[in-house]
């Protein structure tokens, strides 16, 4: 049986390695993609998303939907470049696609999710802010989604972004704290297991030495193998959107563990902050399950077979 999902994402080097792995899946049904800004602004996160799809080969029939220009609290996000690089694919120029994009991701992630009531998992690479905005218009969806996987937040771990804060809770905290207490089915895949999958430049050169679509995948790894130095962080590209996608195909790639969770919004050094309780001492009932290990080594290799089978799937369609 395959898992029917709907993507969120702001591609971004780890939402493509993501988008890669859920499409390569024969696990997986892909159902629809929505843009969302983020890394990027939705302008790019759309026609990032667009262009990938092209490059994996998918039909130019899937829909593909525009979500939200910023926050929930107002504004228009303002994308970052040290870690995705210009247009953030790590400096790679895909070819423009020409594929439509229909406005509204909400309504029709909303209309998706209602017509299949308990099959669909929604996972969500960027800022929730879609899935808030969804939850509050159409709260019927909270109840009739499957799971909902989040690549978000830090729960024992130093933030990403901020001391406290990984970048999609910090992008926008409001969200992340709607969907954290009303969702139900919560898988959250913070940064303390994402930032354990480091691929190697040593891993990532191989890849981008490989033929079309994986080489181009591998030459976004190096990259941002690249900006990490130039940081002054370890020279290797981190999974964090990746490690979600793959939570969805092997839930046991992950231990998990349950928890009682909220997002601060008021701190002046920890906005967007997760507050656990993994010992039940508020008092409330769990509402999620975190990622508190990875078993690191099945990831990489899972990573590493499908990417590298990306070409292999090319070149066996080009000499048969």
């Amino acid at each position: 049986m395959t898992v029917p999902v709907i993507i969120s994402c702001d591609p971004g080097i780890d939402d493509a390695v993501a988008l890669a792995l859920a499409f390569g899946s024969p696990k997986l049904d892909v159902l629809a993609v929505a843009a969302t800004a983020g890394n990027v602004s939705l302008e790019v996160a759309s026609a990032n998303a667009t262009a990938l799809l092209d490059l994996l080969g998918v039909s130019p029939e899937f829909p593909v939907y525009l979500g939200s220009v910023g926050p929930l609290a107002g504004g228009i996000r303002v994308p970052d470049e040290p870690v995705h690089g210009k247009g953030g694919l790590g400096g790679v120029r895909l070819p423009p696609s020409t594929r439509s994009v229909e406005p509204g991701a909400v309504e029709h992630l909303a209309r998706l999710i209602l017509s299949r009531p308990g099959e669909i998992t929604v996972l969500a690479l960027g800022p929730l802010t879609d899935v808030a905005r969804m939850f509050t218009d159409y709260p019927e969806t909270i109840a009739a989604i499957h799971r909902l996987v989040i690549m978000g937040g830090a729960v024992f771990s130093q933030g990403n972004y901020t001391l406290s804060a990984e970048f999609n809770f910090y992008a926008d905290p409001e969200a992340a704290a709607q969907v954290l207490e009303q969702g139900q089915r919560i898988d959250l895949v913070p940064v303390d297991v994402t930032r354990k999958t480091a691929v190697s430049r040593a891993m990532a050169t191989e890849l981008a030495g490989m033929p079309a679509p994986t080489g181009v995948f591998g030459s976004m790894l190096v990259n941002m193998c690249d900006n990490m130095v130039s940081r002054g962080r370890p020279d290797v590209a981190v999974m964090h959107d990746a490690l979600a996608a793959a939570a969805v195909m092997d839930p046991g790639l992950i231990i998990w563990q349950d928890a009682t969770a909220t997002v601060e919004l008021d701190g002046t050094l920890t906005r967007g902050a997760v507050v656990a309780d993994v010992r039940g001492v508020s008092g409330r009932p769990v509402n999620l399950r975190y990622g508190s290990d990875v078993l690191v080594g099945p990831f990489l290799e899972m990573l590493t077979e499908h990417l590298s089978g990306l070409c292999q799937t090319i070149e066996k369609a080009t000499t048969s």
